[in-house]
């Protein structure tokens, strides 16, 4: 097995850890018997489990179902993954101690993956989709004038 594919393994791996634990922490703050803390933890959790399901990309029903929607598509992406993983973040900050601490690891794993990106394309490629915008983004380019040309138009000159 090459390198490219244990370190996509390891980062799957460690993201389904952590969601496993952020549920954890969630469920742990839905039963204090306020309505906001049940509401918010439920939300959490709910999130937390959508969100495992795409890291292990399991079972295939559900992931059928969210690779055809608009929503459930931008999940695969780094960009649909960071914002939800940023809100999850957010979230357990307010869940006390523990909260905190997997507030942190939520955001040291989503810099890591970024990290992995920058060093690693191939293994970032490999965990996650383009989106249209990111695949057009790449497809356009800056000329050395300093005027914005995409490859299309660059090619009519």
């Amino acid at each position: 097995m090459s390198s490219k594919h244990r370190l996509t393994r390891s980062f799957r791996t460690l993201s389904a850890l952590l969601y496993l634990l952020n549920i954890a922490v969630s469920v742990r703050f839905a039963l204090i018997p306020e309505y906001l803390d049940i509401l918010i933890g439920i939300m959490i959790t709910v999130i937390c489990l959508v969100m495992l399901c795409v890291a292990i990309e399991a079972p295939s029903p559900m992931i059928m179902r969210l690779e055809n929607s608009r929503i459930g598509e931008m999940l695969f992406t780094f960009r649909g993954r960071y914002m939800v993983d940023l809100l999850i973040a957010l979230f357990l900050f307010g869940m006390g101690a523990w909260g905190i601490v997997m507030g942190v690891l939520t955001l040291l794993l989503i810099f890591g993956i970024r990290f992995l990106g920058v060093k690693q394309p191939d293994a970032f490629n490999e965990i996650f989709r383009q989106s249209d915008i990111e695949s057009q983004s790449q497809a356009d380019s800056y000329t050395l004038e300093g005027t914005y040309d995409t490859e299309g138009s660059a090619a009519e000159r």
